[in-house]
């Protein structure tokens, strides 16, 4: 008798311990990944591309934020004058321009908001 008692208690104890473990919440799992989606980005230099990545963007961030936070970029009075080293030359009348899915934008990139799976261009050409 000792024996079926201690044996129900064991499998009691260890049905106790496995309900206090910790799930994992899908609905944190989806918002997290609402909160973030994918964009390509495409780097060109006198129409020759130079760089392409895939990165991660979160829904809140502008496009200059999401450039900042994935290459090297140098501002000039609020526009970005160089990406990676690649720099505008008002001499030359070479300077950054940007689209977005072929379209070119009317606001700058710090007010641009994308949107998942955009492609942005951003081509360093003569105007």
């Amino acid at each position: 008798m000792k024996k079926i008692i201690k044996t129900a208690m064991v499998v009691m104890v260890l049905f106790l311990l496995g309900a206090c473990g910790k799930t994992t919440d899908k609905k944190d799992t989806t918002k997290a990944s609402e909160d973030q989606f994918k964009v390509t980005i495409i780097l060109k230099e006198d129409d020759k591309e130079f760089d392409k990545k895939e990165v991660k963007v979160k829904k809140d961030e502008s496009l200059q934020t999401v450039m900042e936070t994935n290459y090297k970029v140098e501002m000039d009075k609020n526009f970005i004058s160089g990406i990676d080293g690649h720099l505008q030359d008002a001499k030359a009348s070479k300077y950054w321009m940007y689209d977005v899915n072929g379209k070119q934008p009317d606001v700058g990139a710090v007010e641009y908001f994308l949107e998942n799976g955009d492609k942005v261009t951003w081509t360093l050409n003569k105007l």
